[in-house]
C-alpha cells in the first residue's frame, strides 16, 4: 500500500534548560491507506541510546481521546512498532483501554493479573505495578498533547508508588490515570489501581515527567 509523507524531515539542535543538547530528527505523520501512522523522532541526548526513534501522539483535529492513546501506544510499544523492550507484552496482549478523555487528560485501563505478573507470593509484583503506572499515566498526556506540548510524552523524573493491598493472580483491576498539571517543561501525573469488583483502592502512584518536545517555532 503506498505511503505519502505529510511534510518533510529535518534536524536541528536544541539547548534545554537542563544544559543538555538535544538533536532532533522530526518525521511527520504519514498516511497509509485510511490509517494515520504515528510520527517518529530520532533523539540524541544523554541517557538515550544513539539513533533511537520515539513516536509522537497525534495532535491534529479529528482524533478522539481514545484514538490518540491507541495511536500513541501503536507507535511506541505495540507489535506493529516492533518494540520488544521492558513492558511491551503488557500492552500488546494484557492491558485494555476502557476510556479516555480531556480536561484533564484521563485514561482508564483494565488489566487481569496473570501468573507471569506475580511475585513468589502469588501477588502482582511491585516492579510490574510500577511499569504499568509508568506507561498508563504517560498515556494520560495523549488526549491533551499539542505540537510542542507533550506530543512526545517526555521522560520520567520521579515515580512514586504506594502499595496498599496485595493484588492476587486472577484479580481484574482498573487503572485510572490522570494529568494533575502539565506545564511547558514539567508535568505531574497520578494513577490509582482499583479492584474492578468493588472499587477498592489497591495501589496509587505519583509520576513526574520532563518534556522533550521541540519548540513549535522550529517545526
Amino acid at each position: 500500500m503506498p505511503t505519502s509523507n505529510l511534510g518533510v524531515s529535518y534536524s536541528y539542535p536544541r539547548i534545554s534548560d537542563y544544559g543538555f543538547v538535544y538533536n532532533f530528527t522530526i518525521l511527520p505523520f504519514r498516511m497509509t491507506g485510511d490509517v494515520m501512522a504515528p510520527r517518529k523522532m530520532k533523539i540524541n541526548m544523554p541517557g538515550v541510546a544513539s539513533g533511537k526513534e520515539i513516536s509522537a501522539s497525534p495532535t491534529g483535529e479529528g482524533f478522539t481521546s481514545e484514538e490518540r492513546v491507541r495511536l500513541m501506544l501503536q507507535g511506541s510499544i505495540s507489535e506493529e512498532s516492533n518494540y520488544e523492550g521492558w513492558g511491551a507484552h503488557l500492552f500488546q496482549k494484557d492491558i485494555q483501554i476502557v476510556s479516555a478523555s480531556t480536561d484533564p487528560g484521563r485514561v482508564v485501563f483494565r488489566f487481569k493479573i496473570q501468573a507471569e505478573h506475580c511475585n513468589r507470593l502469588g501477588n502482582l509484583h511491585g516492579g510490574c505495578t510500577a511499569t504499568i503506572f509508568d506507561i498508563c499515566t504517560t498515556c494520560a498526556l495523549a488526549p491533551i498533547a499539542k505540537e510542542g506540548f507533550w506530543a512526545y510524552a517526555g521522560v520520567t523524573r520521579t515515580l512514586s508508588v504506594t502499595y496498599l493491598r496485595p493484588i492476587p493472580e486472577g484479580e481484574t483491576v482498573l487503572i485510572e490515570a490522570e494529568v494533575v498539571h502539565a506545564g511547558k517543561r514539567l508535568c505531574a501525573l497520578k494513577g490509582v489501581m482499583k479492584r474492578e469488583s468493588d472499587g477498592a483502592v489497591l495501589t496509587t502512584c505519583e509520576h513526574g515527567k520532563a518534556s522533550i518536545d521541540p519548540e513549535v517555532s522550529k517545526l
